[in-house]
């Protein structure tokens, strides 16, 4: 490739700089696989998950649930711990799960 400029009425030609040519490329390269590690690594999804501990008759319905995956911080659906008003009550343990990736 030449790269031609008028200067006034003069004429002048110039070659392109390659080495820096050849670095730029080699630069957008790194950029771009730097880029696909960050998306990589990035939180595309999150949910809430419950289980039940002990197995206990109080506590109905399903022993392990979550939610649905959401991209927002918001409210999950209603839980209903639907108890029978025996001592004891349930026991549950909670816990965050999130997806990453492209």
């Amino acid at each position: 490739m030449l790269i031609i400029f008028m200067v006034g009425s003069t004429m002048q030609m110039e070659q392109p700089d390659f080495e820096n040519l050849s670095q730029l490329k080699t630069d957008v390269a790194l950029l771009k696989a730097e880029l696909v590690q960050v998306k990589a690594k990035a939180v595309i999804g999150c949910r809430v998950c419950f289980q039940e501990t002990e197995g206990s008759s109080q506590c109905q319905g399903t022993r392990n649930s979550c939610s649905s995956w959401s991209m927002y911080a918001d409210w999950t659906q209603p839980f209903r711990d639907d108890t029978d008003g025996r001592d004891g009550g349930c026991h549950y343990q909670w816990k965050v799960e999130c997806l990453s990736g492209i």
